[in-house]
């Protein structure tokens, strides 16, 4: 009997997730794109919870990096989590902006359509330059970073996964 309650439990909190998401976009909370108005998509990272695409808009040169969850790793509580972070830590040059969510309708899968970085990683960019870089140049990026740590602290976010290759450029 308790796992039919689990179950009823879980699909009912699924429900609430989806509701919130559709009035969210219904009432402009964050902009929707159709998901068949993005092509030339290219998948540039992935990891247990789902993966990352570049896409064109529309035809057009503007790039976006479109996030999409594993559902089965990541629930849909935890996507909303991370549209409310995004929404919150929007005013930062230096964090990565979140534009909109989008629906894989095929897959009924939600993806967050964030600005894209085509700069690459820290990572590759270190590799390819750190020779390159005086004092000058590496007391920038140290201050960059630092300061975006510091304004999602502020809003008493912490990041738990900050790595080189998952700041971007």
């Amino acid at each position: 009997m308790r796992e039919k309650e689990r179950k009823g439990s879980e699909r009912k909190k699924s429900s609430d997730c989806i509701d919130w998401l559709e009035k969210s976009i219904a009432n402009e909370y964050f902009n929707y794109y159709e998901y068949s108005e993005f092509n030339n998509l290219s998948p540039i990272g992935s990891g247990s919870y789902g993966i990352v695409v570049r896409a064109n808009w529309k035809n057009t040169e503007n790039l976006f990096a479109l996030k999409t969850f594993n559902l089965d790793k990541t629930t849909l509580k935890e996507v909303i989590n991370e549209i409310k972070l995004q929404k919150k830590v929007d005013f930062h040059e230096n964090i990565l902006r979140l534009c909109g969510i989008t629906i894989i309708e095929a897959e009924k899968k939600y993806s967050l359509v964030l600005e894209y970085a085509d700069g690459g990683t820290l990572k590759t960019y270190l590799n390819n330059h750190f020779n390159e870089l005086n004092w000058d140049d590496k007391f920038q990026l140290a201050f960059q970073l630092a300061s975006a740590v510091e304004y999602i602290h502020n809003y008493d976010i912490i990041h738990r996964d900050l790595v080189v290759y998952q700041i971007f450029f």
